[in-house]
């Protein structure tokens, strides 16, 4: 039994007694049908690795309005998540036991879609969704280089999650040059097999997975920056994908997230086009078809990077942009429809190039780093508590850093700080004091160009290694935490 299925068969054998009958009319008095809580809280640090999540709502659910669209569970890197629903407080609390623990030290996003009804026939209405970060294991500062794979030309971007569904963490590599994506497949420890390559579009970089389809198995998202597309790799849930589809997209799309915005519980695509200045969104429509993209304004300009959080923890995902041309980051909140307000617009520094999100400072709320290519500095913009950010605090990053990733890289509980050095040939790590301040730097070596990162428990033993990919040599480097 695949994946989808197993979750769809825990849905529908979790049916509490009397829940499943006739439908009462609603009462008129009662107030909106919602969600109430969830447990791990929203954008929660260092959470067991096998923890139950629960969601509770306003009133009781109908347990046949939960369709594997409808509630899920995805780990980053360990991708989709199988387990065990049961209900409690007479159908009012949901409860997830995953089958296997997440990975170490990845994001869980939970998603509950729209179309979820109560007992009594209210739809939610719109979706409700949230993160949280698991623990890893305590380990060095120090990191040991212990393999080197050879991937296409110029290597930039990566994903690093389960994408054969066995456990271990794999690699999926765009190559710019060569049009096309190199996948390695973990063997268990971190020794990854031959290289396979899928033909995507011309100078593809920026990429991300998800299950898009609800088949089970995970798909794959790549940008083409010249060819202003996105190709989809459908996966076919053994680590091979089938051929791409493509999607037209803005002008140079350097950055790419995955969302959910209208609260239908499959995953939509946003790009961040640099040449036409905008956004393009393309909703999911289930059955591998996607609308037309349309374009969204951020209030940038030269838009170079984008992802997806919820930056005012309202159960709705937002998106954060940055302005390539103009030095901002902005940050516009989700309507749960599809649509976008945009919040705020401020100076983040010079020549932002990627963007990533995290709660850095431990109040509960996301922050925002970038890596600053004209500055030679990362920006760290801490949260205001509304959605918005405060004044950016800037870091040395190396020569024209054009990478920046958040993570639990030593296990202490506070995401650290990955950079890339484009023209410095390191990958530069900084460690979290807990208060959103990053000590003093520990470089790893590339051989040309330091182009991304990806921090991942890539040999299974509980800690946080980093991958460091150097697009002018062509290499991908395997770095081993110490300890």
């Amino acid at each position: 039994m695949n994946r989808k299925l197993l979750v769809l068969a825990a849905l529908a054998c979790a049916i509490p007694a009397g829940l499943a009958g006739a439908q009462a009319p609603l009462a008129k008095s009662r107030a909106p049908f919602r969600v109430t809580g969830v447990t791990p809280r929203a954008n929660a640090l260092a959470v067991p690795r096998a923890t139950a999540i629960s969601v509770s709502f306003s009133r009781a659910v109908d347990p046949s309005s939960l369709g594997v669209a409808d509630f899920h569970v995805f780990g980053r890197w360990s991708a989709i998540t199988p387990g065990t629903v049961a209900w409690r407080a007479g159908g009012k609390v949901l409860t997830f036991t995953p089958d296997d623990p997440f990975s170490a030290g990845e994001t869980v996003f939970v998603s509950v879609s729209k179309n979820v009804r109560s007992r009594d026939g209210e739809a939610l209405g719109r979706g409700y969704s949230f993160a949280f970060w698991t623990d890893s294991r305590a380990g060095a500062a120090t990191l040991t280089l212990v393999d080197t794979l050879l991937p296409g030309q110029t290597p930039y971007g990566a994903y690093g999650g389960d994408i054969d569904g066995d456990g271990d963490l794999d690699l999926c590599v765009p190559n710019e040059d060569t049009s096309d994506v190199s996948v390695f497949l973990n063997g268990g420890s971190g020794d990854f097999g031959p290289e396979t390559t899928y033909g995507v579009g011309f100078h593809c970089s920026p990429s991300e997975a998800a299950d898009l389809d609800f088949d089970g198995a995970l798909d794959l998202a790549v940008a083409n920056i010249l060819d202003h597309d996105v190709s989809i790799l459908w996966g076919n849930g053994d680590g091979t994908f089938q051929p791409q589809q493509r999607i037209p997209v803005g002008q140079q799309p350097r950055g790419l997230t995955l969302i959910d915005c209208d609260g239908d519980g499959d995953m939509d695509i946003v790009t961040a086009n640099r040449q036409s200045g905008n956004l393009s969104l393309a909703l999911n429509l289930g059955g591998r078809g996607f609308a037309a993209a349309v374009p969204i304004d951020p209030g940038a300009s030269g838009e170079t990077g984008v992802t997806a959080c919820d930056m005012d923890n309202d159960g709705l995902a937002d998106l954060v942009v940055i302005g390539f041309s103009d030095d901002t980051v902005s940050v516009l909140l989700g309507r749960g429809d599809g649509t976008f307000v945009l919040h705020q617009t401020r100076a983040i520094g010079d020549a932002p190039w990627m963007v990533a999100t995290g709660d850095v400072d431990g109040d509960g709320f996301n922050d925002v780093g970038a890596a600053l290519a004209g500055a030679d500095r990362a920006a760290i913009a801490l949260n205001d508590g509304s959605g918005g950010l405060r004044a950016p605090t800037t870091y040395t990053a190396g020569d024209f850093p054009i990478a920046i990733d958040l993570g639990d890289l030593n296990g202490d509980g506070h995401l650290d700080l990955s950079t890339s050095a484009f023209g410095g040939d390191i990958f530069r790590l900084r460690y979290n004091d807990g208060s959103g301040a990053f000590g003093a730097p520990t470089d790893l070596p590339a051989m040309s160009a330091g182009s991304c990162t990806v921090p991942h428990d890539f040999d299974g033993d509980g800690d946080v290694d980093v991958v460091g990919i150097d697009e002018l040599a062509d290499r991908i480097f395997l770095f081993r935490r110490d300890g």
